[in-house]
């Protein structure tokens, strides 16, 4: 297996799993409140708010042209400085924070009388303060294993440089220059997550795009281990056979092999869906000991989500609303009506700004609702699956329906242990008779692209009510989590392998091209100093240079370039004439392009002219006779990189230094 660039891939990804442990030892250093006894809970109890939190920050900011790097961090040092100083779950009034600040005031007053430190850092033991539960870690086991097989998959990957990467790259540079709403109206809110990832880790924008797939199933796989954990309160077994399913089995349901690797708004959208269906069902998780804090908690979660994808909003969460009317209890219908109130609210929000902002483009408001229902990328197909897709979708309905049955019964003797599991698939069965319906909006690739989750948290539950009837029917069964969980994870990784080798042998490894070309332009802008240089390449590949360095097309070098540099140099020294006419003036360094035995599949998404890239060759040898200094700066395989150094240590950061 050979994948440029991966190094870069997993720098990313590891800055940001750095960036949670750094802040999650500030919390158990400084923040007050016991320690956590289900590490699993409380992370994704934490994503559902402050990942839902984060998006709509970051929606407003973009609003106020007041997305940066540098906001961003005073953001987070404001938030982490209050939490410090004890201000959290304070009424928003002015008589409250003062008290609060009188309170804190004489806290600090009396600390220093006393000669204690003024900042209460928690005392516990080390072991107490940082120890990890083992269900935290199979549960990051399991979304290691998630991220590393879809790693292992970019072999089969052709959605670099496409039409579609070119789209999705213009969407996350319009998002850094302050514009969330496309021309065309394209739902945002996964490309913030994605802006944000590469702000936050320092990674370029093209490598945010390539390798936050990674990130995302990563943050996906631990959410159904903690959903699984919230609807069964099973700590490990249960959780680790449904994450693994999502995480190792790509033939139970329609994908496209060939783009599994691309992020996917839906997949985004079911982070959140997921812990949106536990709080319905399970209010007290959410608010815990503060009521209060339920309903605007919901609203931002519906509201990230409808930020998110419109597909998951308006076709997937409804059914859910209406299958909890059979299931809520007479105690928690205030919730109920809080949840729903606050979808509305949500959603309302959203919809408000963008049918403003379609408002002020002059677009249809109704065909950009439309359109987002119906997507023209996602795209999956059947050959991949072990058997036919209705098939699967029988086979699932009937043990499902039999899970129903019995859990029904099960329901009506213990009403709090079974109402969740039954819901969950009672509404997974609605949703698969809506696809089958006709509805013109239900889009059936959006749908197959979220089935694995649903699958795999199905086949969760159904296990889980297995492990019941011989717990208590047959022989309680006692395994150490040592053993069952090694155990898992061996059998599920050899049946991953045996029952799918056909589907990766069948599955031709694209040609690397594309990824050579992706590796390179990283290598340049980690090289060179924004702005200081200029590449040369095919047209298409204009994108890549916006906010970062000066573009020239092959055909401008070959008919107008030379000319510009023959007068460059002939009055290089006459600096008066250079202010005068600044259209001489040369790039100091210039990065040409030059491709050799381009392939069909690279040539479908990238034109390649091969008598024009003779003439680019041609010109670069008449530039080395003139005395131009030409160095190969790349090559890998069929593509080599040259610079043309015009002005020596005014571009590369390494001779500046």
């Amino acid at each position: 297996m050979n994948i440029p660039y991966t190094d870069t891939i997993f720098i990313g990804i590891i800055r940001m799993l750095l960036w949670i442990l750094f802040l999650y030892i500030l919390k158990r250093l400084f923040f007050k409140g016991k320690p956590s006894q289900n590490q699993v809970k409380t992370m994704g109890n934490f994503w559902a708010f402050y990942g839902s939190a984060t998006l709509i920050v970051v929606y407003i900011l973009v609003q106020f042209n007041g997305y940066d790097l540098l906001t961003v961090l005073a953001m987070m040092i404001l938030f982490l400085g209050l939490r410090l100083a004890g201000f959290t779950d304070v009424e928003l009034n002015g008589m409250a924070w003062l008290r609060r600040k009188q309170i804190i005031l004489l806290g600090v007053i009396e600390n220093v009388e006393d000669e204690d430190p003024i900042i209460n850092i928690r005392r516990h033991k080390g072991k107490s303060r940082f120890g990890i539960k083992t269900e935290f870690l199979v549960a990051t086991m399991a979304c290691m294993a998630a991220m590393l097989m879809r790693f292992y998959l970019m072999q089969f990957d052709n959605y670099q440089l496409s039409a579609p990467w070119f789209q999705e790259l213009n969407i996350l540079k319009s998002i850094e220059d302050q514009q969330w709403f496309s021309p065309d109206m394209t739902m945002t809110g996964q490309y913030a997550f994605m802006s944000f990832y590469g702000l936050i880790t320092g990674i370029s924008t093209e490598m945010a795009l390539e390798s936050f797939a990674l990130f995302q199933v990563f943050i996906l796989c631990f959410v159904i281990f903690w959903f699984i954990d919230q609807m069964t309160n099973s700590l490990i077994t249960i959780p680790l056979l449904a994450s693994l399913m999502f995480a190792l089995f790509f033939n139970l349901a329609p994908i496209n092999v060939a783009q599994i690797t691309h992020s996917k708004s839906t997949f985004m959208a079911m982070t959140f869906l997921l812990p949106a269906i536990v709080f319905i069902r399970k209010p007290w998780k959410l608010y815990k000991t503060k009521p209060k804090t339920y309903f605007p908690s919901m609203v931002a979660l519906f509201a990230a989500i409808a930020l998110i994808d419109i597909f998951t909003f308006l076709i997937l969460i409804p059914p859910f609303f209406v299958v909890m009317i059979a299931i809520v209890r007479n105690t928690r219908w205030n919730f109920y009506f809080q949840a729903l109130w606050a979808y509305v609210v949500g959603g309302g929000i959203i919809f408000l700004t963008y049918a403003y902002s379609a408002h002020v483009k002059e677009m249809d408001f109704w065909l950009f609702v439309r359109s987002n229902l119906l997507s023209i990328t996602a795209t999956t197909t059947t050959g991949n699956m072990i058997l036919g897709y209705d098939t699967i979708l029988a086979i699932y309905q009937v043990v499902s329906s039999v899970a129903i049955v019995i859990m029904t019964i099960l329901f009506r003797r213990n009403r709090r242990k079974w109402a969740s599991p039954l819901a969950f698939l009672v509404y997974v069965n609605v949703l698969i008779l809506f696809s089958k319906s006709g509805f013109d909006y239900f889009d059936k690739d959006l749908f197959n692209e979220v089935l694995p989750v649903f699958i795999a948290c199905s086949f969760g539950l159904v296990f889980y009510l297995i492990y019941y009837y011989f717990n208590t029917r047959v022989t309680r069964i006692r395994i150490s989590d040592w053993f069952s969980a090694p155990l898992i994870f061996a059998l599920f990784f050899g049946g991953a392998y045996f029952s799918q080798k056909s589907l990766l042998s069948q599955s031709g490894r694209t040609g690397q091209l594309s990824k050579n070309v992706l590796e390179a332009y990283q290598m340049i802008k980690a090289s060179y100093i924004p702005y200081g240089y200029a590449v040369v390449n095919a047209n298409n590949m204009l994108p890549m240079s916006k906010d970062s360095h000066n573009f020239i097309s092959y055909d401008d070098f070959v008919d107008s370039y030379p000319e510009r540099d023959s007068i460059y140099f002939e009055y290089k020294d006459d600096r008066d004439f250079l202010v005068r006419n600044t259209e001489y003036i040369v790039p100091n360094s210039l990065l040409v392009f030059v491709y050799d035995n381009v392939s069909v599949e690279f040539n479908s998404k990238i034109t390649i002219n091969p008598t024009l890239n003779q003439r680019v060759a041609g010109e670069i040898e008449t530039l080395r006779q003139k005395g131009r200094e030409i160095r190969l700066f790349f090559q890998k395989d069929n593509l080599k990189v040259f610079e043309i150094v015009n002005n020596p240590g005014q571009a590369k950061l390494e001779e500046m230094l």
